[in-house]
């Protein structure tokens, strides 16, 4: 055998001693490589946000993470042991002391915030309130931006709120519905509002109002004058006295009963008392809406009388006197 072949069987028995003296010797390492950016989409922060390579070990935690919307500064040598304890090696060769995390979230609309203290308000004043009313928020000075973890609804939650109804000012605690959110405090000016019915279209004159036509604005409650239309039933059914514009409070004093016998239409007038009824042709002297009293003309006799509309074409006239003997005495007085 020569010496070559004795040295290579040599280094080769080596290996094998050395091989079966540590049959359990680890792997080293896996190094790990830092993401440019981290994002948390939870509320734990793991090493597969902060780690590229972290494979089987991604769901391991490593903190609690910020609230939504919100971000976080974690010590490196905490995210350097998390990750050797998980056997990765972090060496932080850029000397980071510490990684910033972003937690992704969905942003509260500020309507919704507004909204949130409105209604607040309005349980307050509940035993002072009115169907309808609610309130106008504004701030002194705007609210941080509000939010929500992914796939959550917006919700907000109004603490400590205070209210001076006398001058309008409000203040309260706001956070998003979030374990994790901080409570801000805000102030402003409350403003009582009421829904009021308007026209949604150009109303014509004599046109009957139907809710279709009508739609819901909210006013300040002090710009309301006396005499105003405050519900449907106020305007639906009613006919204009004249023309109505798109998104104006309409008064009482502009609504009138729909005309059911117009002015010098020809109308069937009937006269009823026990046990008899005569009827006559008439022409109406006045506008006059159903139900309602009108001055018709008897073309026959020229005599003026008050009737009570009860159809388009037909009034009546409604008598508790006794009947007349005879039917010439009846067509005589009428």
């Amino acid at each position: 055998m020569t010496k070559t072949r004795l040295r290579t069987l040599a280094a080769l028995t080596a290996l094998t001693v050395t091989a079966l003296a540590h049959p359990g010797a680890a792997a080293p390492p896996t190094e790990a490589i830092l993401r440019d950016t981290a994002i948390v989409i939870s509320d734990t922060v793991t090493l597969g946000d902060l780690f590229v390579n972290a494979g089987a070990h991604a769901d391991r935690p490593v903190s609690r993470a910020p609230a939504p919307g919100g971000r976080a500064a974690l010590n490196s040598v905490h995210v350097a042991n998390a990750a050797r304890a998980a056997g990765m090696l972090w060496p932080n060769r850029e000397g980071y002391t510490h990684l910033v995390v972003n937690r992704d979230g969905t942003r509260i609309d500020p309507s919704i915030v507004r909204t949130a203290i409105a209604q607040g308000i309005t349980r307050a004043q509940q035993s002072a309130s009115v169907a309808a009313t609610s309130y106008r928020i504004t701030f002194d000075r705007p609210p941080a931006p509000l939010f929500v973890a992914k796939g959550h609804p917006p919700a907000v939650a109004v603490e400590k709120l205070t209210f001076d109804p006398r001058t309008g000012h409000f203040s309260a605690h706001i956070h998003a519905m979030a374990p994790t959110a901080t409570p801000q405090r805000v102030s402003g000016q409350a403003t009582q509002t009421r829904k009021v019915p308007m026209p949604a279209t150009p109303v014509a004159r004599g046109e009957v109002l139907r809710e279709d036509m009508l739609m819901w604005v909210d006013v300040d409650a002090h710009l309301l004058a006396p005499g105003v239309a405050l519900t449907m039933d106020d305007l639906t059914g009613m006919a204009a006295r004249g023309a109505l514009r798109r998104g104006q409070a309409v008064r009482l004093a502009d609504l009138r009963l729909p005309i059911a016998v117009e002015k010098d239409a020809r109308v069937t007038i009937s006269f009823q008392i026990p046990g008899m009824a005569l009827t006559a042709t008439g022409r109406a002297l006045e506008d006059a809406p159903m139900g309602g009293m009108v001055r018709v003309l008897n073309t026959r006799s020229h005599r003026t009388l008050h009737a009570r509309v009860v159809a388009p074409d037909r009034v009546v006239i409604d008598s508790d006197a006794p009947a007349p003997l005879t039917g010439q005495t009846a067509a005589q007085t009428y």
